[in-house]
């Protein structure tokens, strides 16, 4: 025989899902409708029922949350199945900086300061599921060496520039190989752990390849060969050839336990540019008489070199916990156009202490590099721009340190003292302050 409070406990479930068919049938009903619409129709449905007693106040209010929810959760559904596919697939991210910048060097009467920003934000999709097609845009002039912005002239309206547009390639799924063409990140398809060569705002124009295959849980050999277009002067009415990069990169990286290490050599090839005169030039290259954006003079050499790159990393050295990771890292690089050519080689290395990357509160690294580069090792259109305004003939330290404020919010302090080799030496320091955000 049933008790009568189990009599009552049935009565109250029977009633429960009558009172829940009817409300969701309502907003079944009425879900094409506006939403608003919908809430207000069974807010006062459910007010009827407890004027009745048939609901108490403590039922009402508990089914008002669970509708509420219910309701959001079948608008959202209804909003994804509304978007097309690229929309659902794409990823956009972003950061945003702002700097503090002293500079002086010794002949400068006055020390300048400057307060600068930078923006970038990024879209990638996929087309389907091998192909990617990605978007940017960015702070800053047409200096491809440079995204910021300085505060100046009177609350100008600074310009907004296109910075990525690429389509990716990935064919394969058992192999990782990927082609990219278009205005694409360097990083993935040129590997240099130093910026003796390359500032980390340029990004490629033209087409790349990337290949790399892990080998029995500790080996991974890869290779980046690509294409680079330099400058566009070719015409009907001379016999000059668009000035271009090819290069091949092949190298190793090797990961056991707390050891990881990476090694590549690479080789540069460029076709055309000797006898060019390059756009933003820093004017060290031997020929080159003025440059940043309005060259003159013409270039000696066409600057084909060879290279070798290596980090070498250690989890916790010696079980100290405050210490996440030890690294040592350098680039070199020897200009092998021919045997005439003076300061034809050019070196970096570094260490670095702390979290191998500064990403959420506490974390924190500490970064030294030492680079020496030749008047004619490389190109002087490519190297860091905050190292003696990215020329050539300089000889340069550099001090990092970052810690993490909050979750992607970093505080970031740099400093560099650079002095020219074979030129007068005027020696330049550069402070630069940042707050960095990404998103």
């Amino acid at each position: 025989m049933r008790t009568i409070n189990e009599a009552e406990t049935k009565e109250e479930k029977m009633k429960k899902s009558f009172i829940g068919l009817l409300v969701f049938g309502i907003i079944g009903l009425w879900g094409a409708g506006p939403s608003y619409a919908t809430s207000t129709s069974v807010d006062a449905l459910i007010d009827k029922l407890v004027e009745k007693g048939i609901l108490t106040e403590k039922e009402a209010d508990s089914l008002e949350l669970e509708i509420a929810g219910d309701e959001k959760m079948m608008r959202e559904e209804g909003f994804q199945q509304g978007l097309p596919e690229w929309v659902k697939n794409a990823k956009l991210k972003g950061d945003f900086r702002t700097r503090y910048q002293y500079e002086r060097k010794e002949t400068d009467a006055d020390a300048r300061t400057r307060g600068r920003i930078r923006y970038r934000l990024g879209l990638e999709t996929k087309v389907n599921d091998q192909i990617n097609v990605g978007l940017g845009i960015a702070s800053g002039a047409d200096d491809p060496r440079s995204t910021n912005q300085t505060f100046t002239d009177t609350f100008e309206r600074p310009d907004v520039r296109m910075d990525l547009a690429y389509a990716e390639y990935k064919p394969l799924e058992s192999v990782k190989l990927n082609l990219i063409g278009g205005i694409f990140p360097r990083s993935g398809y040129l590997w240099a752990p130093t910026d003796l060569l390359w500032d980390g705002d340029i990004n490629p124009q033209g087409g790349a390849l990337h290949w790399e295959q892990a080998l029995n849980g500790q080996w991974t050999p890869y290779l980046n060969t690509g294409v680079w277009m330099i400058d566009e002067i070719s015409s009907t009415s001379n016999d000059k050839v668009d000035p271009f990069l090819y290069y091949t990169q092949g190298g190793v990286k090797f990961k056991q336990g707390d050891l990881s290490a990476n090694v590549a050599g690479i080789y540069y090839g460029f076709n055309g540019l000797k006898g060019s005169c390059p756009d933003w030039s820093a004017v060290s290259n031997t020929g080159i008489t003025a440059g940043g954006g309005a060259c003159s003079g013409a270039l000696r050499y066409d600057y084909d070199s060879g290279g070798v790159s290596a980090e070498l990393a250690l989890a916790t050295p010696f079980d100290m916990d405050f210490i996440p990771e030890v690294g040592v890292f350098g680039d070199y690089i020897a200009n092998i156009d021919g045997d005439e050519i003076d300061d034809s080689t050019g070196w970096s290395m570094g260490a670095r202490f702390g979290d191998k990357k500064v990403a959420g509160p506490g974390q924190w690294q500490f970064k030294y590099i030492f680079a020496n580069l030749g008047k004619d090792a490389f190109v002087d259109f490519t190297p860091d721009s905050d190292r003696y305004g990215g020329r050539t003939d300089v000889r340069s330290h550099e001090g990092i340190l970052e810690y993490g404020l909050n979750k992607n919010v970093t505080l970031a302090l740099d400093y560099y003292q650079s002095k020219r080799i074979k030129a007068t030496e005027n020696p330049e320091q550069i402070i630069q302050a940042d707050v960095n955000m990404k998103f």
